[in-house]
C-alpha cells in the first residue's frame, strides 16, 4: 500500500538520458535495450525521476513539485501520485520496502 511516507527506488537496469529538459529511459532486458518500452519523461517527470533515490518520500516528492512548478498543492499531489504509480506499474521503480 502506497502512502505519503512511502519511498521509491529505481528498479532494474536501464539507460536514462536527458535531452533539452526531457528524460528518455530505455529498460535493459537480457543485455539488450527494450526498444518496445521506451519512456519519454517531460520536464516535470524528469524532475521527479531525478529525486527518486530510495530515501525520498512520496510526500517530499509532492512538496518538491509544488515548490518547483506553478501548480496548486492539490494538482502537485494528484499528478505526482499518478506519475509515480505509472512508473511503478511499468516496473521501473518500486517501493523501498519492496527493494529491501
Amino acid at each position: 500500500m502506497t502512502t505519503t511516507a512511502t519511498c521509491f527506488a529505481k528498479k532494474g537496469e536501464f539507460v536514462a538520458r536527458s535531452i533539452a529538459g526531457d528524460t528518455i529511459i530505455v529498460p535493459i532486458r537480457g543485455q539488450t535495450g527494450d526498444l518496445n518500452s521506451i519512456y519519454n519523461l517531460n520536464e516535470v517527470g524528469s524532475f521527479i525521476w531525478n529525486l527518486i533515490d530510495g530515501r525520498t518520500t512520496l510526500s517530499h516528492l509532492v512538496q518538491a513539485v509544488y515548490r518547483e512548478f506553478e501548480v496548486t498543492p492539490e494538482a502537485a499531489q494528484e499528478d505526482t501520485v499518478e506519475f509515480v504509480g505509472a512508473l511503478e506499474s511499468a516496473g521501473i521503480i518500486e517501493s523501498s520496502a519492496s527493494a529491501a
